[in-house]
């Protein structure tokens, strides 16, 4: 399953589909793990000066490939806070469309007094729970992590989901191992997502 997919399981209960974190938060972190993706296929490289995007064949992924496409269509490079705050507008959404095209989510209807409400919701609660339950076996089992979950983990505590998921025991202890390990692009992407989350909390304060 795609970073960014698994990533929209973590910040949304596995039952009831509600967001676990502040919308924000949501949005910063599932654009950030759409950045991810692509920087795993090569095709973006997130630097000091902005996000560098490689000139390629669109990635079969269609949101991928929009993504890609809206990159490549800048004439210069944005910082990657822009980009986090650009995709992360619709990140959400468009993820969940993902997810329901796969068969992972599906749109409920529920008829109330006002009108009709709709969510999305997870089809296998196991699935949903999985990349979270994972994560953290592995981390208090001190397993290595696989790249992909060495993002997620960043990203858990980039966007403050740490706390829902109570791993302040793993916070000190592994947190700087796990994002040490990382290429330089994928450590500046995680550490804008923090800021971005930060900066946006703090507003609401």
């Amino acid at each position: 399953m795609p970073i960014a997919d698994e990533f929209y399981f973590m910040t949304h209960d596995d039952v009831s589909g509600d967001s676990r974190l502040h919308a924000k938060a949501v949005g910063f972190g599932l654009a950030a793990a759409l950045l991810a993706e692509l920087c795993l296929l090569d095709l973006v490289r997130p630097l000091p000066e902005g996000v560098a995007v490689r000139q390629a064949p669109p990635p079969p992924d269609a949101l991928i490939a929009r993504v890609h496409g809206q990159l490549l269509a800048e004439p210069q490079l944005h910082p990657v806070r822009d980009w986090l705050a650009y995709l992360g507008r619709s990140a959400e959404a468009d993820i969940a469309v993902r997810l329901t095209a796969t068969g992972a989510l599906q749109l409920v209807e529920t008829r109330r007094l006002l009108g009709v409400q709709r969510r999305f919701m997870p089809v296998s609660v196991n699935d949903a729970a999985w990349p979270a339950a994972r994560i953290i076996g592995r981390l208090r089992r001190q397993e290595d992590l696989v790249l992909e979950d060495r993002i997620l983990a960043g990203l858990v505590f980039a966007t403050g989901l740490s706390n829902t998921f109570m791993w302040d025991d793993v916070r000190g202890r592994q947190l700087s191992h796990i994002i040490a390990v990382l290429d330089e692009p994928l450590r500046l992407l995680i550490a804008e997502t923090e800021l971005a989350v930060s900066k946006a909390v703090a507003t609401l304060t």
